[in-house]
Parts: structure tokens; sequence; C-alpha cells
């Protein structure tokens, strides 16, 4: 695991409200050793909002353990392997929230200020959080616009924030095999604590695929999914 720069605020406001925290001990970006290229992008993004990171050397096909549903390409349950070692070490670590991440993520420019919003319902009193999962990253847009809405059916895992308690309900969910790493987020949000905005505050930036998906007509589908609500691609995702 490798750490690159800051993104960090106090741990409360001046109300007494707690704040999220992000620092190299929460906050994942998972990546193949090999993705030099796609590595560099993410470094730059990070550098650009002065975040602390740390680099999560993702599973490959060569590396792969236990069992996985019978459908899923080598590259697929790689993926799978890769948030699921997250979940594990955040329940082994008792982490009580963790930013992950894929190295293909690109952030909307103002993406930790809309997090933010989350905090009046985020956490409890004693800074406890209230969420299974906050997603930055999703396949479909949510009505209304610009609010955060409950997460239902919602794919992608190219950007989240889960909770300890959420990465606790998703390994006893699959406990002795795993499914495709966004399927298994699908069923954490029927536990009814999930969260979604749209505008997304993490898109991916659809150059390549390391799992074989269709990425031009997934980013066809950003880019027109963006232009219906006149939110533009390329001015407000760095």
């Amino acid at each position: 695991m490798t750490t690159y720069s800051r993104l960090e605020t106090e741990n409360t406001c001046s109300s007494g409200v707690p704040r999220f925290e992000f620092n190299c001990g929460n906050t994942f970006c998972i990546s193949l050793r090999s993705a030099h290229d796609r590595w560099q992008r993410m470094t730059a993004r990070f550098e650009y909002f002065d975040m602390n990171v740390t680099r999560w050397h993702a599973s490959t096909p060569s590396d792969l353990v236990g069992q996985f549903a019978g459908y899923m390409n080598p590259g697929q349950r790689a993926c799978a392997q890769s948030h699921a070692n997250l979940w594990r070490y955040m329940v082994s670590e008792r982490i009580p929230y963790a930013l992950i991440l894929e190295d293909d993520a690109q952030f909307d420019r103002v993406w930790f200020d809309k997090l933010s919003a989350c905090v009046p319902w985020a956490f409890d009193a004693e800074g406890v959080p209230t969420f299974d999962a906050i997603f930055l990253n999703a396949s479909e847009p949510v009505v209304p616009a610009y609010e955060w809405t409950p997460a239902r059916d919602q794919y992608l895992t190219g950007g989240y924030v889960i909770s300890l308690e959420g990465a606790r309900q998703i390994l006893a969910m699959f406990p002795t095999e795993l499914w495709g790493a966004d399927w298994m987020t699908t069923r954490l949000q029927t536990r009814g604590r999930c969260w979604v905005y749209f505008p997304w505050l993490v898109v991916q930036e659809g150059l390549d695929s390391t799992i074989g998906s269709g990425v031009d007509a997934d980013h066809a589908k950003v880019v027109r999914c963006l232009g219906e609500i006149g939110y533009d691609l390329s001015g407000n995702y760095v």
C-alpha cells in the first residue's frame, strides 16, 4: 500500500456536529500494480484535491481465492475480491467508515462540499455513522437532482463511502461466495441505509476497462444523462 497527498477536516465543526474526515487510514484507491498510466492520472487528481490516499493493490485473476458466482469472468472476480478484501480490512481494523475508489474515478470539482451536506443525518450525536453506504458513483440518475436520495438498485463502485456496519452487513450477506462488487452493493441498498446524489460526485473516465465491460457505451450514457440536466462533464469534473 502506498499513500499520496492529503484531504482532511476537523473531526467536528463549531456546533459539535461530526464531519467527514478522510486520510490515508480510511481512504483507498484500488489499483493494479501494472496500471501505471491510470495511477498517474489518479495521483494528479489526488494532488488537485489535496487528498491523502492509500493505494490498495488490486487482486488479479492469478491470486483469486474462495468461491465466486458462476457468471463472472476472471476480471470481475478479481474486482469483487479487491472490494471484499477492503471490507474485511475495515472490519479487522474497526475503521468507522472508508472512502473506496477505483483507479478511473473523476471527481466533481466540489464533491467534498456536496458530500458534507450529508453530515446532519450521516452521523449520530456521538459521531457514529448512521448510513451503510453513500454512493458517489452510480448507474442511474435520481430525481430530484441536486439532492441526496435513498439509493435503490444503483450499480457501479467507482467511488463510495461505506461504514463499518455497512461492511459487516455486506460481508454477512455473502459469507461463502462473492458476486460482482456492484451487485453486492445493490443488496446492501435493500436495508434502506444507502444514499446517492445526482449529478454524480464521481464518474468513471471511460478510457479503458480491466474487467471487460463496454466502457464506450457506459461513458456515452454518462455524457447523455449529465447533458439532460445541463451539467457539463468537461467543465465540472477533474
